[in-house]
């Protein structure tokens, strides 16, 4: 065999070499990247009957519909579940993250009635927006939050702060219609001394469709500044802001007196 022959089978098999070499490598990119995937699997969101925010928060289904077991059994509101739900259901990877950690982590955990597990995902920090537009953590993506997924830090496009565990996240924080009152927490366990509700001053308020009910103001809550609320006949125990309990419990203005001269009956012409 000539030595031109050998450069060419030499050649040929160079070739061979790097053609198979292209074709494992293109296996290998043609493995699906995991940014669109859904994070959360496949689940039946009907058997759905519990929500647990790290051990933290907890909302369960019972007789009387969802509730806050973690807030004595308040009651959550369906439509803010529902929202929250279709959220997490509708998750998607939108960036692989390298060489970072996910930050704090809270486990969310989606269960049956039995409280088996049906789907959960392990949040971690948020990513925000600083106050000059610009990325604050991760350069070139809008407000989302890591979470892990597949041993992987990834980034979504939804902070998912409901799961933060602020509990008007999940309830509706409205007490009163007319005038209009709102909650900053739900005291289930506030006893009746430290309220002070029982000679607490006492207004009218329209709520849940019925009006004029009374309702009571009571003493400073423990933070210093709100006010202990309750509506009379119900066992819900507030806190409410200092200036909403100011403006239930502010006194009707009286009418001005008229001076002497107004109250002078006219001359006669």
């Amino acid at each position: 065999m000539t030595t031109k022959n050998l450069v060419v089978l030499g050649g040929v098999a160079v070739l061979l070499g790097l053609g198979a070499y292209v074709s494992s490598s293109g296996r290998k990119l043609s493995t699906p990247a995991l940014a669109g995937k859904n994070v959360l699997g496949a689940f039946e969101a009907s058997e759905l009957a519990a929500i647990d925010v790290g051990g933290k928060l907890k909302l369960v289904s019972g007789t009387n519909g969802w509730e806050i077991a973690t807030l004595g059994g308040y009651p959550a509101d369906v439509t803010k579940i529902r929202e929250q739900v279709l959220k997490l259901q509708d998750l998607k990877v939108g960036q692989v993250v390298r060489g970072r950690a996910v930050g704090q982590t809270t486990l969310v955990d989606l269960q049956n009635a039995a409280g088996k597990s049906l789907a959960c995902v392990t949040l971690g920090d948020k990513h925000m927006m600083n106050g000059k537009g610009e990325m604050a953590m991760y350069g070139g993506y809008p407000d989302g939050r890591y979470i892990s997924f597949k041993d992987q830090t990834v980034l979504v496009k939804d902070p998912l702060e409901a799961f933060d565990g602020d509990v008007k996240s999940w309830c509706d924080p409205k007490i009163c219609d007319k005038p209009y009152v709102s909650f900053n927490t739900v005291e289930p366990d506030a006893k009746p001394d430290v309220t002070g509700l029982a000679t607490g001053k006492v207004c009218r308020v329209d709520a849940k469709g019925a009006t004029n009910l009374v309702a009571r103001v009571g003493a400073t809550a423990a933070n210093g500044t709100d006010r202990y609320f309750q509506i009379e006949g119900e066992k819900w125990i507030y806190t409410i802001s200092s200036y909403t309990a100011e403006q239930l419990t502010k006194e009707p203005e009286k009418p001005a007196e008229p001076t002497p001269a107004e109250s002078k009956p006219a001359a006669k012409q």
